[in-house]
């Protein structure tokens, strides 16, 4: 790597304009003097939200010529060394003497490209005019290099695949003028989203066949690029084993020693700290995440299975036969992805023991708790549900009780239970 190459770079990103993006609702801080850092899976978004963040500042005066951008996935950059990140400020007062000692905003894309960059991230915060935003795949490597040498210094942003709310958006769906013709638009729209996902390239297109294409190279990209090359995986059988259970299998329970045993009566070679081990990349690569049974003892919390949910329903589809499978769990998932993503929301938890309950967790200064079904398709069904809410009422008395539903609502609602469309649960943030 060498300063003319970085020039060519950085002029290149002035001389085009900044290409037109969706308006996501995540907004970044424009003039906080802290590092900021987004991770998230790819292609969740995380690059549009820099582009957006830059066409702010432009509007709020700042001159594009005062802006870095590098994509560390450029092969123009590829690869380059921490040694030589200092390259990139020489070679930016070279192309521009006048903005030396001026206020500056970097944008480093795909930091995790650069081993250690942590430490030329952490120096240039302390001794130039600086804002800097810096996006991962990977949470290990962004969050270890916090951790580290970045402590105190950084405010972190999670960054998912469209909510619903921004996947009608990104339709022209309104949901300010209710109707009954629209609130069917929104309902159709719900199991559009359920099955494909809400990846804005897959939200983009309405043919099948491409969107099934683009998945499959979202899943081979993230198997390959973030599992295999990032963590050293030798034993790729296992982990592709371990990732489609778990797409397969999206908010259900899962036993890691019952997984183990599983796999050694099918003559499959694993240990149980390889599979620890898979299981954890897999959440540091932002597509599995997990709840814990709501306990006060932190002991009941590991001891117990975890239930576990994938990152977006979509890539679901790349490893199921039948799309249409399992359409209530993609709601759970889905569910469980909003909350995730809501602002104030703390831990979330899933309840079972003598009566079932997804998800229990707080929101602002509110307990919750709250069931969701697709289809109350029997009495026994409905029954289920209410019962486990009216149940987990008794246990937890402040606590604020729904049931989200698709479109239908049972003929019996207990003063206690709050029905909720899920489409209206998910509209909002």
């Amino acid at each position: 790597m060498n300063r003319e190459t970085i020039k060519y770079v950085l002029t290149d990103f002035h001389s085009r304009p900044l290409p037109k993006v969706f308006d996501r609702d995540l907004k970044l801080p424009l003039d906080l003097n802290k590092v900021i850092s987004l991770v998230g899976i790819r292609r969740s978004g995380k690059t549009s939200l820099l582009y957006s963040t830059m066409q702010r500042l432009i509007e709020e005066g700042v001159n594009k010529k005062d802006i870095l951008y590098l994509n560390f996935e450029d092969d123009r950059l590829f690869p380059i060394k921490l040694s030589e990140m200092d390259l990139v400020l020489r070679a930016y007062h070279e192309l521009y003497p006048e903005k030396l000692g001026k206020t500056k905003y970097m944008f480093l894309d795909e930091i995790q490209q650069v081993d250690g960059w942590e430490k030329y991230v952490r120096r240039i915060y302390d001794t130039e005019d600086i804002r800097i935003y810096v996006t991962g795949s990977s949470s290990k490597v962004v969050s270890s290099g916090i951790s580290t040498s970045l402590r105190g210094r950084t405010i972190s942003f999670e960054v998912f695949p469209l909510s619903f709310k921004e996947f009608l958006c990104f339709k022209g769906i309104e949901i300010k003028q209710y109707s009954t013709s629209q609130e069917a638009r929104i309902i159709n729209a719900l199991n559009e989203y359920l099955l494909w996902g809400g990846f804005p390239e897959v939200a983009k297109t309405d043919d099948s066949y491409l969107r099934v294409k683009i998945l499959h190279e979202y899943a081979d990209l993230i198997l390959y690029k973030d599992l295999i090359e990032q963590y050293g995986i030798k034993n790729q059988y296992l982990l592709k084993y371990l990732l489609k259970h778990f797409m397969v299998n999206p908010a259900t329970l899962f036993s890691l020693n019952k997984l183990y045993n599983d796999l050694r009566s099918q003559g499959v070679s694993a240990s149980k700290n390889s599979l620890y081990e898979y299981v954890e990349y897999l959440r540091r690569a932002y597509i599995l995440f997990k709840t814990v049974k709501y306990s006060r003892s932190f002991r009941a919390q590991m001891q117990n299975p975890s239930k576990n949910y994938i990152v977006d329903t979509g890539l679901i589809r790349v490893y199921q036969a039948d799309p249409s499978r399992d359409i209530g769990r993609k709601l759970e998932n889905a569910v469980y992805m909003h909350l995730r993503a809501s602002e104030n929301v703390g831990e979330i938890f899933y309840h079972k023991n003598r009566f079932e309950i997804d998800f229990v967790y707080q929101k602002g200064k509110d307990f919750n708790l709250l069931n969701v079904s697709y289809n109350l398709d029997t009495k026994d069904t409905a029954k289920r549900e209410v019962n486990g809410l009216l149940k987990g009422k008794k246990c937890f008395p402040h606590a604020r009780t729904a049931l989200l539903l698709n479109d239908w609502q049972p003929e019996f609602i207990p003063e206690d239970v709050k029905i909720i469309p899920a489409w209206q649960f998910l509209a909002k943030m």
